[in-house]
């Protein structure tokens, strides 16, 4: 029975992803309307976000930065779908990778790398990340780039999350509760691990930083197991130029983890998000709720844990 409401789901997905990218990008565009516009979906949070993040804007350039986000997140979905049918070859213009040396250095030395990045640009599209302009020269092969994902509820929502994201891709899905078990595992082996890590923490986290001009908890998941593994620490800046067109840039936060300060690796990944934040606003994910518990709240609930 789960395969066939499997098969229910990701045939139509599929057929549709066939269509031309112009006509995904025009439903994006009532995708767009209909989301936003229509339904109101978290039109608050974003607002909010942005007035919060940035103080001293006026209501206007506020309204801009969110209509904006709202045509990059709509079009994000469009091609996410059209992924699904690509060949592999069909990415090499969709990304640039403007440094792929840096990674190559590390997977010349046959170490693992641990690759910290925030939802910009478009986060999806990493999972073919060796088929981008400058791509295959990161070293690293599709097998050995592992996508660290949060397994869902549901068995078929997870399944088709993991279809749509190895789909084409070869790269592995590595749930986040094993993540730092597989690294630790693995240390000696080469590999690329990519945390997404500017969303909100769990309950009763303790890492605060001044981010966005707020007072912020941080995952610090990635100091932890890169400290413990003594896997060297990469941040990805993904930015979305225009439609079907990105550029990846790779910043060294620290090749010797064990030797850092505590808390500097996430406080440096916490100062290069915003570097990237601040100079492309509406690139960023304004609709997830990343402040719904504040600092305060937050360390309450870990003392009461």
């Amino acid at each position: 029975m789960h395969k066939i409401l499997f098969l229910l789901v990701v045939t139509p997905i599929y057929l549709i992803s066939l269509l031309p990218a112009r006509v995904h990008y025009f439903f994006s565009s009532v995708i767009t309307f209909f989301l936003f516009e229509i339904l109101g979906y978290r039109r608050n949070v974003i607002v909010v976000n942005i007035a919060r993040s940035f103080p001293f804007l006026r209501y206007n350039d506020i309204k801009s930065i969110a209509v904006k986000f709202r045509s990059n997140f709509s079009e994000i979905i469009a091609e996410n779908i059209k992924s699904v049918s690509r060949s592999p070859g069909s990415f090499y213009k969709i990304a640039r990778i403007e440094n792929p040396s840096l990674l190559a250095g590390f997977h010349e030395a046959g170490v693992p790398v641990l690759i910290v990045g925030g939802h910009m640009g478009n986060w999806e599209l990493t999972t073919r990340m060796t088929s981008f302009q400058g791509g295959e020269s990161i070293g690293y092969k599709s097998q050995q780039l592992h996508i660290v994902y949060k397994q869902q509820h549901s068995r078929l929502s997870d399944d088709i999350i993991r279809w749509t994201r190895t789909k084409n891709s070869g790269v592995q899905l590595l749930e986040s509760g094993s993540a730092a078990r597989t690294m630790l595992k693995n240390k000696e082996d080469p590999g690329c691990y990519f945390l997404f890590s500017d969303q909100a923490p769990k309950p009763g986290s303790k890492f605060r930083v001044k981010f966005l001009n707020q007072e912020t908890m941080m995952i610090n998941g990635p100091e932890i197991i890169s400290k413990a593994a003594g896997i060297p620490v990469i941040y990805m800046e993904m930015l979305r130029e225009s439609r079907e067109r990105y550029r990846i840039r790779f910043h060294e936060i620290t090749s010797n983890p064990k030797e850092c300060d505590p808390g500097f690796i996430t406080n440096e990944f916490a100062r290069l998000l915003e570097e990237t934040i601040v100079g492309n606003p509406d690139n960023w994910l304004w609709s997830h709720k990343r402040w719904k518990r504040g600092a305060e709240e937050n360390s309450q609930l870990r003392k009461n844990s």
